[in-house]
């Protein structure tokens, strides 16, 4: 054959070829879109039941648990739980409530609202060339609230109250670019410690530009007391209502303002170094400065863990309390000198009955006080965090230490706190704060589950009428739990 003809035959063929390729390509493009894979599932969740055995501060409980749980994570940064447990009493020992239902649990509103265990939305994204938002917002039971440099609201959690579960709301937002070819940022913390407004609630605001901030916060209690009534003339118990509440009188209400400067020193890599000025006021009670610094570092090749440590110098006028909303106040609110045992009770109605607006207003706090605090965390999920605080006064020392481990076959949170006098007498049940719990995944469908604690509880007085659940006295004092048990959960 013609090796021209050849040739050609061989162009022609290979066009054919590639022509009939293409269009098997274009077919396939052309064709209806597949239906989505239904077998993915988009919305994950589990139903959980808990059951569990112990005591709750004088008598013998057996708790049932129920919840319900959404994760929309694959549609959304969104994870809901709503349950709340049942305590009944297998034995009601002295003072006699007089009901199997510990109704002590459900005789508020926010004991209802409370049901709302968790609602958390987390989210991070990019818009236009180098603009970056983050929010994180959590709604339930709030373990630990930190806003700004601490020195109004730190370590505040709203359900340590062994009577009363709460839920809350605890909102950080910010957006950060550039201005001016300088790293830039505007943010804002909002908290509402209960819905039912029995509680803390407040807003920082902030911003910042190459480093330097500025943030106005104010925080308050409008329903705080500032009088408690005595049971009794001469009497060291307060009175107590039919909803196991110590009774007030008078004028309500605690505030706080506060103004913060600060300068961030960063590589954006490995160190973080923020000196700071925080100047407070609280209106009817004093003012103060707290000067300090808060250093970070990121360990490790692989900058899975961080440490940090914080030193800080106070200094306020008579009627000024430093983190006047810490990890105490649940506890402190009602009575500023909480004790641990019926039996402890002072003679006479004094200074141990004022509530903490009144403690304050009483006490001469002025002079020089300072907080030194170390934390540590990993990115698989722990840390630990201690500080110590002191300021001149009666109770001018705190304490406070918090464990947290989160990971798949173990969940653990540990607080263990302690206010009194200047020392280090953390044993003392009267100005002592605990709390332990534990879960640990048996397998896909069972947990062990474990709950212990020394918290603050409304307790009755000596000699009261047996039945609780009319008037008579009491005080803020310490109440124990112990619960051991055991949750089947099935999810989907």
């Amino acid at each position: 054959m013609n090796p021209t003809r050849v040739a050609l035959v061989a162009l022609l063929l290979s066009f054919w070829t590639a022509e009939t390729r293409a269009q098997e390509v274009l077919v396939e493009a052309d064709a209806s879109a597949h239906p989505p894979d239904t077998r993915v599932r988009r919305v994950h969740g589990d139903i959980r039941f808990g059951a569990g055995f112990g005591f709750i501060v004088e008598d013998p409980i057996a708790s049932l648990e129920p919840s319900f749980g959404l994760d929309l994570r694959d549609v959304a940064p969104i994870e809901l739980r709503l349950g709340a447990p049942v305590r009944l009493r297998m034995y009601d020992r002295d003072p006699e409530q007089g009901q199997v239902v510990r109704n002590t649990d459900w005789d508020e509103v926010g004991d209802y609202l409370a049901i709302l265990q968790q609602l958390s939305y987390t989210d991070d994204y990019v818009f236009a060339e180098q603009g970056r938002a983050m929010i994180d917002l959590r709604v339930g039971n709030l373990g630990r609230v930190h806003v700004g440099h601490g020195s109004i609201v730190h370590g505040y959690a709203n359900s340590l109250d062994l009577d009363r579960r709460r839920t809350g709301v605890d909102l950080d937002a910010r957006v950060e670019g550039a201005l001016l070819e300088q790293p830039a940022g505007a943010e804002l913390a909002f908290v509402v410690g209960d819905l039912a407004g029995q509680q803390l609630f407040g807003t920082r605001v902030g911003a910042d530009w190459a480093g330097a901030g500025i943030g106005f916060s104010v925080f308050g209690d409008p329903l705080a007391p500032r009088t408690l009534v005595p049971y009794a003339p001469g009497s060291p118990a307060i009175a107590v209502d039919s909803q196991n509440r110590l009774s007030s009188s008078g004028s309500r209400g605690a505030t706080a303002l506060g103004l913060d400067f600060s300068y961030r020193w960063t590589d954006r890599w490995r160190y973080l170094v923020v000196p700071y000025i925080d100047l407070n006021l609280m209106p009817g009670l004093g003012k103060g400065m707290h000067i300090g610094v808060d250093t970070e570092f990121t360990l490790g090749r692989r900058r899975a863990a961080r440490i940090g440590v914080v030193g800080e110098l106070t200094v306020g006028d008579a009627g000024y309390d430093p983190t006047y909303f810490d990890v105490f106040y649940m506890a402190q609110r009602m009575q500023g000198q909480f004790v641990a045992y019926p039996g402890d009770l002072p003679t006479g109605f004094g200074g141990a009955a004022a509530p903490k607006y009144g403690f304050v207003q009483q006490s001469d706090l002025h002079g020089v006080g300072g907080y030194g605090a170390l934390r540590f965390s990993h990115e698989e999920g722990a840390f630990i965090e201690t500080g110590y605080r002191y300021r001149p006064g009666p109770l001018g020392h705190t304490w406070e230490t918090r464990i947290g481990v989160d990971l798949e076959v173990v969940q653990l949170s540990v607080l263990a706190a302690h206010k009194g006098p200047f020392g280090f007498n953390i044993v003392d049940p009267a100005g002592t704060l605990g709390r332990l719990d534990l879960n640990v995944p048996v397998n896909p469908y069972l947990d062990v589950t474990a709950q212990a604690g020394w918290q603050p509880v409304v307790r009755r007085a000596p000699g009261e009428p047996a039945t609780a659940r009319q008037p008579s006295g009491g005080f803020v004092g310490g109440g124990g739990l112990i619960l051991f048990g055991i949750a089947g959960r099935f999810g989907w």
